[in-house]
């Protein structure tokens, strides 16, 4: 059958046959690495070009950039070989750097290592037994057609999720002409909730980043919260840029709890964090016990803007302004701490606590449980109060912040 020539600069699209021809060697590039799967490439681009209709040189020599794209493309998400070395792969390199040693006697090269790691992966493969292979089979089947195990995911998360984020910024730019910013959420390998923005559009056209541009911060009250519901789990008080693109969480305080379930400033003198990671600790509490709700966020922005709608100046030094605890000066925080851990000590009122919290409409509303002893913050009076005892098996561990950072 004759070929149809095609005009000059147009690659035609691939017909039935070269994709047959190329569907035949999908598995095996798959399972291959470096220069064997090199190798299967040139053998289906050569038996693809064949059946490939007629063109120019110029457009059939272009014709292999189409064929490895399309492998790209169309190669399975997951097989049972792929689930075998993910759930294997470390043990397998340590197999492998073991036999090196005891056959050489030296410290194993990455290079041997590498090259022999394809033939022990297919010894592995054909001595699985039939249940093995099955199983390896249906679980290849579960993670593509629904979703890898958490653990895959967050190791996913953690090498792949940035790359992944850019090329869909990118296709979303050239394809549709859509400008794009992400913030996305994901557990770590550690079991900690993260949060990163993602913005590559100085790398797009003549844009101009968003996140070094505007106050886009303002945001992550509401999708943190949203997100702590969606993973059922607390999302740090906030978190540091870092890079342009990555946060990270910032460092906490851990309290014993009076009998109120309110956090118990320690001796000054035995401090081992510093001082602003204990007034956002200490605040967060406090905000969460106000407002009832346990994973909110302390709208820091709003506070730095109308600070007396949320605190009565009883509970501050004077002429005290509260900032995002990363922002204070460190001589601030420690007249704060000094302040705090002085009206504890006097227990004369309440140590602290906010007279108002905001909702998500911005609305000002009232302690959800107001201690009556208390009286009304507004009115700058105090009277008396328990003394308080630390509960000796009660404490703070906020489980759910990763540590660290």
């Amino acid at each position: 059958m004759a070929r149809t020539k095609r005009s000059r600069g147009v690659q035609p699209w691939l017909n039935d046959r070269e994709t047959t021809a190329l569907q035949s060697h999908i598995e095996d590039w798959e399972k291959a690495s470096g220069k064997e799967r090199q190798l299967i490439l040139k053998a289906a681009t050569r038996e693809a070009m064949v059946l490939a209709p007629k063109m120019d040189k110029e457009l059939l020599k272009e014709r292999k950039y189409t064929y490895r794209q399309w492998f790209h493309n169309h190669k399975k998400k997951w097989t049972a070989w792929r689930v075998i070395e993910e759930e294997h792969k470390a043990e397998i390199l340590q197999q492998i750097r073991e036999e090196i040693e005891e056959e050489t006697g030296e410290k194993p090269a990455h290079k041997e290592v590498l090259r022999r790691y394809q033939p022990t992966m297919t010894a592995i493969m054909h001595q699985l037994d039939k249940k093995e292979l099955q199983e390896a089979e249906a679980k290849a089947d579960k993670w593509t057609n629904q979703a890898p195990d958490a653990a895959v995911q967050a190791k996913t998360a953690r090498k792949k999720g940035e790359k992944m984020v850019k090329n869909f910024t990118k296709a979303m730019f050239t394809q549709a002409g859509m400008r794009v910013f992400v913030l996305g959420s994901w557990m770590d390998e550690k079991g900690g909730l993260l949060t990163s923005g993602f913005d590559f559009n100085e790398q797009l056209g003549k844009g101009s980043s968003f996140m070094k541009g505007k106050d886009w911060q303002a945001i992550l009250p509401v999708w943190e919260e949203f997100i702590g519901d969606a993973f059922d789990h607390d999302q740090d008080q906030d978190a540091t840029l870092l890079g342009g693109t990555r946060w990270v969480p910032k460092p906490y305080h851990e309290f014993k709890l009076d009998r109120s379930g309110l956090p118990m400033l320690p001796e000054m003198d035995d401090l081992s964090l510093e001082t602003k990671a204990m007034i956002r600790s200490f605040l967060t509490i406090h905000y969460r016990t106000c407002c009832g709700k346990p994973k909110v966020l302390v709208p820091w922005s709003d506070i730095m803007k109308g600070q007396s709608r949320f605190i009565s100046s009883t509970y501050l030094p004077d002429d005290t302004k509260i900032l995002e605890p990363s922002k204070m000066l460190r001589t601030d925080a420690n007249a704060i701490l000094d302040f705090w851990w002085d009206q504890q000590e006097t227990q004369v009122g309440p140590t602290f606590k906010f007279k108002a919290w905001m909702d998500e409409k911005g609305r000002m509303c009232s302690p959800v449980a107001e201690d009556e002893s208390d009286g009304d913050a507004d009115d700058e009076s105090t009277s008396a109060r328990p003394t308080r005892k630390p509960s000796a098996t009660t404490t703070l561990s906020l489980t759910s912040f990763p540590k660290g950072g």
